[in-house]
């Protein structure tokens, strides 16, 4: 598809800023342009170590089981032969009607980013008003909650006054900040449709959790099938296996994911730069930072073991203590989010190690704050009105099936609805994984490109770009 390029040459060098104490040379467009990018053996040996004992390990479990319970297996497999013989036709063309269903519904998403923008945050907020709202108001109207309670039931209002409040911010003061952010997201539909890959490593991320957790539990069920017991009481003694395991399996999935991230974040990158990239370019570029993935998937792994801690500790005690003790596990896990808004784009694009990416994440978080929060707010709702029409279009797509395959029956119309509207959450949670990344990916060079840290064409419309720029100078007018 053509884009027209915008090209921007910013001369006036006092626009250029040293950000924190931070200057790097380094941009991951020079190695593309070059087709040579870092290279760190060492780190992708031992992470191959540590993957290959993990996904060996797990292997090994999960066959012993089968040998293990392979009569009960085997006895549930015959009891479900003659029904799977007899359907054979029928999920073969609801799986391929699943698969089929869910690349048209994904590119109609970028189709519907691109064309609708800043509309589906005011969509998002009207609807996120109408649930919070809504809840109340049928709590009171049957009788749930008396009138006569309403002091003492304050508590269930707190979701709807904070998203009026925050319904009210973007259509008042930070209107001009949702209008760049609604050009935001239509060219995060427009990177999408050019660039399909960036759906890959997300897909990949969530194919793999599935499979890290499949291995992890047949590591437990096997190795340690004690810690299984609601009553076992844990010794580090004994029990050091399950912690090490834990530990490992968190790593794996996390740096995975992680991985992922910085591989569509590559590619967007490498987009918006002007360039045409390809997923191995986006793969490049994750492994030429891999050293700096894998101590943020460390640091994250420590966050996530003090959560579980946390939670652990306070789960015994009053409601009052587990109240507190999920509130600060919910407290540390959104501020180490927020440290960790910029980070990975800011490593891949700029080459930095996890210490100063996270200090150069942090930096452009302070001075674009508002901004972050509109995404977390407003275009996050925004995208959960895609992920919602997604839902929609499986739910009516299943019925239309159902009700064609079954000759009419209105029961099993409303079986194989329910069935594919439950599938929809595979598509649409792929879609708003990738759509994220893409988002904070563009945000972050808008950012850059303002500081004049970035110059030269960029791959956004001319048209775009113009409102992009009246927006960004309205908002800053405004402060």
């Amino acid at each position: 598809m053509l884009i027209l390029h915008c090209y921007t040459d910013t001369t006036d060098k006092s626009r250029f800023k040293r950000r924190n104490d931070i200057l790097t040379s380094v941009d991951l467009i020079d190695y593309q342009k070059k087709k040579k990018y870092p290279s760190h053996k060492g780190a992708i040996a031992g992470l191959l170590i540590v993957f290959g004992a993990f996904i060996g390990l797990g292997g090994y479990a999960l066959w012993n089981l089968w040998i293990q319970y392979q009569p009960e297996i085997t006895a549930i497999i015959t009891l479900l032969s003659p029904t799977l013989a007899d359907n054979l036709w029928l999920l073969v063309a609801g799986l391929a009607a699943i698969i089929g269903l869910s690349v048209l519904l994904a590119l109609g998403a970028s189709v519907a980013a691109r064309r609708l923008g800043g509309a589906l945050i005011y969509i998002g907020a009207g609807l996120m008003n109408l649930l919070t709202w809504g809840l109340v108001i049928f709590l009171f109207i049957t009788g749930a909650i008396p009138l006569a309670s309403l002091s003492a039931s304050w508590p269930i209002m707190i979701p709807g006054l904070f998203t009026l409040l925050i319904t009210i911010l973007l259509f008042t003061v930070f209107r001009d900040r949702v209008r760049r952010a609604g050009e935001i997201i239509k060219l995060t539909g427009q990177v999408t449709l050019d660039e399909k890959g960036t759906f890959i490593p997300p897909l990949l991320a969530m194919v793999f959790t599935l499979v890290s957790a499949l291995l992890f539990a047949g590591i437990l069920v096997y190795f340690m099938p004690q810690v299984l017991d609601p009553n076992h009481e844990f010794m580090l003694e004994t029990d050091w296996g399950y912690i090490v395991g834990i530990v490992v399996y968190l790593f794996v999935t996390i740096f995975f994911y992680k991985f992922a991230y910085a591989t569509t974040s590559g590619i967007t990158y490498i987009y918006m730069r002007g360039e045409d990239p390809s997923l191995g370019d986006g793969v490049k570029a994750s492994l030429g930072v891999i050293g700096g993935l894998v101590v943020l998937s460390i640091m994250s792994v420590i966050v996530v073991i003090v959560q579980m801690v946390i939670r652990a500790v306070t789960r015994k005690s009053g409601p009052v203590g587990r109240g507190a003790g999920a509130a600060a596990s919910g407290i540390m896990g959104w501020v180490w989010m927020l440290v960790n808004y910029f980070t990975i784009p800011a490593m891949v694009a700029e080459e930095l190690s996890a210490t100063k990416a996270i200090k150069r994440s942090i930096g452009l978080v302070r001075k674009n704050f508002v901004d972050v929060m509109i995404k977390e707010t407003g275009v996050r709702w925004g995208f959960g009105v895609l992920a919602f029409m997604m839902f929609i279009g499986f739910g009516l797509f299943g019925a239309l099936f159902g009700w064609i395959w079954f000759a009419g029956d209105i029961f099993m119309t409303l079986i194989v609805a329910i069935v594919f509207t439950i599938f929809a959450a595979i598509p649409s949670t792929l879609v708003l994984r990738t759509f994220d990344i893409v988002y904070v990916t563009l945000l972050y060079v808008f950012i850059r490109r303002k500081e004049g840290d970035i110059t030269g064409k960029v791959a956004i419309p001319a048209s775009m770009n113009a409102e992009l720029d009246r927006a960004y100078n309205k908002a800053q007018g405004s402060q």
